[in-house]
């Protein structure tokens, strides 16, 4: 009877990790339509802003060349 003990707390605990991970997994809903579609235009919006430079700006002790190699 303990060794049944013993195997419950595993497959317990697999059950519950198991509904664990089908309730994180639902699928998530806006709460109105609206909303949405403020996030959508706001994530659109970010997306169009430009890059800024990835150049970066030489020191004097720096030795590589233009192209970014060591020289």
């Amino acid at each position: 009877m303990e060794i049944l003990g013993w195997l419950l707390i595993p497959i317990a605990a697999t059950v519950l990790g198991l509904l664990f991970l089908k309730w994180r997994g639902r699928d998530r809903k806006p709460a109105d339509a609206e909303q949405g579609m403020e996030d959508m235009a706001r994530f659109r919006e970010a997306m169009a802003k430009p890059l800024p430079s990835l150049q970066r700006e030489r020191r004097a002790d720096d030795d590589t060349d233009e192209s970014g190699r060591a020289s």
